[in-house]
């Protein structure tokens, strides 16, 4: 009857009837039957996932807390009931009591870790993530086989940037439900955190067969690192092909060519694997800009909430809002929450705003231009480890975790020759006589299937033998467009890589030009034999100080005379390549003092129609710098000409040693 009584009036008489002090045994045997009964009628309620039942639901479960204060399952399902709700204050209040009443019960750590967790997503609090962290754990002690538990705290342990932790807690996870598809997931991009690629290779294709339709999605689609032109042609592909076609583009991006699993599908698979664990709703079964943004990008250098300074750019024109704040175009202002993600390494800032105020956050509303992220062109070329995808959609290492760089310089020709074109590639790096490095190079053809491979020790630069070793590959194919992969190990373990792309052209009867090859030294430094001229590496296109440049090239289909004799005269012009980065009125009115080309011109004859020929520009008197060496060439028979150039860079000369110091005192 009171209990009647007190849902019928609800709110403050229903709290005042609940609290009147029991008139006996059988008045709290009542009680708490009647709690129960509350309970297993939320239960239902709960079940029904409507608004209105969780309404109800929450309003029973408080009424049962009332009655049975000493339940702790009771404050377990109502904190559930909250935090499912959103009301986190009331919430975590209840998990709290969760954890007096049952101290032993992980499930109340849990809730909390669940709570701080939400907190630390939307306010970005350090002491969030900490407080997250801390009862995660005490869940997991607690209850050592509790998956859910090792599941949640482990992408937040590497949001700390603790990956051995994470792994360990991945692993736990693992051991509690060996067949669960997130444990798998958990297991694998910890794993590729931590350099062990094959492991993570091994986990990710455990986990793939057993994710739900939806997620695994988000792994197999290329939509947000591809180019629009990958995308349509990926979407009008069968589904049997479209496997193949994503292989295929995956081929395209990879790194490192020489190894046996594909280092920046693991990256975006990992990245996948922490954005799903960290911005993945599970109701709306998808993630907001912030996953997309991660799995494109990695994890930004800083984020900030709500910045005061940030700015929305409403318009191509430039004109501007503040980023706390909705336009709608008309009316009044609509405030909003936002997210200033900053990647200093790529030149790129990406403000996302919470417009709904539900923790759903997308990109700026705009007028007339396309607010998706894109790194500055200019920053990431000078970031020498990332490599792009088409339009810089995505951005990936060219290193996996954990391996040390070696710095690597290599550069390709094209030549044409007897039956095929020929492609050589030349790879340099900084070695002593006493390293141990080995070299490494992949050709791919269009269809991104390998056609060459070969492997060899670095020896000596002749440009500079004490400090530098070099090594070169070479391979006749069809024409065709290739992808070439160099690839340098040391004993340490340090990687250089260097991808380039080759398109060899069918032979024709007019005259032709091959790439031009910076070489080192004097001609003779070069080696003749059945496979023509192989010049001496010089990859990295320096030219010492006091030296001049060498360089190399052919001819192809010059006209003999009724002699057998071809006439043909070249040019070589040296011109300056540096960029003046001052904005343009700077440069008009203090124009800089040009630096002199460097030009001359040779007439020559020819036994036959190919001219295999070497020049040797005297370039000593030009100061350090880029430059650019263009070659020009007429038959003087049909009158034709071709062109062709190479980059090179102009060293400035070492600095004197220091003097040695006088014997006996300073």
């Amino acid at each position: 009857m009171r209990i009647r009584l007190a849902r019928a009036l609800g709110g403050a008489a229903a709290l005042l009837l609940a609290l009147l002090p029991p008139a006996g045994p059988a008045r709290a045997a009542g009680r708490a039957a009647r709690a129960e009964s509350l309970f297993r009628q939320a239960e239902l309620e709960i079940a029904r996932n409507t608004i209105d039942d969780r309404r109800m639901a929450i309003r029973d479960l408080e009424q049962a807390t009332l009655l049975d204060p000493a339940s702790a399952l009771y404050e377990l399902e109502l904190a559930r009931a909250y935090y499912t709700a959103g009301f986190l204050s009331n919430a975590r209040r209840r998990y709290e009591r969760v954890t007096r009443l049952a101290p032993a019960d992980a499930n109340g750590r849990y809730g909390l870790g669940q709570v701080w967790r939400r907190d630390w997503l939307k306010y970005l609090d350090r002491t969030s993530l900490d407080r997250a962290v801390e009862h995660l754990s005490f869940a997991a002690r607690l209850k050592p086989d509790f998956c859910d538990a090792w599941l949640l705290l482990a992408p937040l342990l590497a949001e700390r940037g603790d990956d051995r932790a994470a792994a360990a807690a991945a692993q736990r996870a693992l051991a509690a439900d060996p067949g669960r598809a997130d444990a798998l997931l958990a297991a694998g991009y910890t794993a590729y955190r931590l350099g062990n690629l094959e492991r993570a290779d091994s986990a990710f294709a455990a986990a793939m067969p057993r994710l739900r339709r939806g997620v695994r999605g988000r792994f197999e689609d290329i939509a947000p690192v591809a180019s629009e032109r990958d995308t349509a042609i990926l979407n009008h592909l069968p589904p049997a092909q479209q496997a193949e076609y994503r292989g295929r583009f995956w081929r395209e991006n990879d790194p490192d060519l020489a190894t046996p699993v594909n280092e920046a599908r693991l990256e975006y698979w990992a990245r996948v694997a922490h954005a799903y664990f960290l911005f993945y709703d599970l109701r709306r079964h998808e993630w907001d800009e912030r996953g997309e943004v991660y799995v494109r990008y990695g994890a930004p250098d800083s984020v900030s909430y709500n910045p005061v300074e940030a700015m929305v750019r409403n318009t191509a024109a430039g004109d501007r809002s503040h980023a706390n704040v909705v336009l709608y175009g008309t009316g009044p202002a609509y405030p909003a929450n936002s997210q200033l993600w900053v990647y200093r390494d790529l030149g790129m800032e990406v403000l996302m705003q919470d417009r709904t105020l539900n923790e759903i956050y997308r990109l700026p509303m705009t007028e007339d231009f396309d607010p998706d992220p894109a790194p500055d062109p200019d920053s990431l070329a000078r970031h020498g480890e990332a490599l792009a995808t088409s339009g810089g959609r995505g951005v990936f290492h060219r290193l996996p975790p954990g391996v040390r760089p070696l710095p690597a310089a290599g550069t390709i020709a094209r030549f044409e020759g007897g039956v095929s074109p020929r492609l050589l590639a030349q790879v340099e790096v900084p070695g002593s006589p006493t390293d141990s490095l080995s070299a490494e190079w992949v050709v791919l053809d269009s269809t991104r299937r390998e056609v060459a491979r070969a492997s060899g020790a670095l020896a000596p630069s002749a440009c500079d033998p004490v400090e530098r070793r070099v090594a070169d590959f070479a391979a006749d194919l069809p024409p065709g467009p290739y992808l070439v992969g160099l690839t340098v190990r040391d004993a340490s373990g340090r990687r250089g890589v260097v991808r380039a792309v080759a398109d060899l052209a069918r032979d024709s009867s007019a005259l032709a030009l091959s790439d031009v090859v910076v070489a080192c030294g004097e001609p003779g430094l070069s080696v003749a034999g059945g496979e023509g001229i192989r010049p001496a590496p010089n990859p990295g296109h320096r030219v010492g100080d006091g030296a001049p440049l060498t360089a190399y090239f052919e001819i192809y289909h010059l006209t003999p005379d009724a002699d057998g004799r071809a006439r043909f005269e070249y040019v070589y012009t040296v011109r300056s390549a540096a960029r003046d980065p001052r904005i343009w009125i700077q440069r008009m009115l203090s124009p800089r003092s040009r630096i002199p080309e460097i030009s001359a011109t040779r007439v020559e004859e020819n036994a036959g129609p190919l001219r295999r020929q070497f020049v040797s520009v005297p370039v000593q008197s030009l100061p350090p710098g880029p430059y650019r060496l263009e070659i020009r060439v007429r038959d003087l028979a049909t009158r034709a000409e071709v062109t062709a150039s190479a980059d090179f860079t102009r060293e400035s000369a070492p600095p004197p040693s220091p003097a040695p110091a006088p014997p006996g005192g300073s």
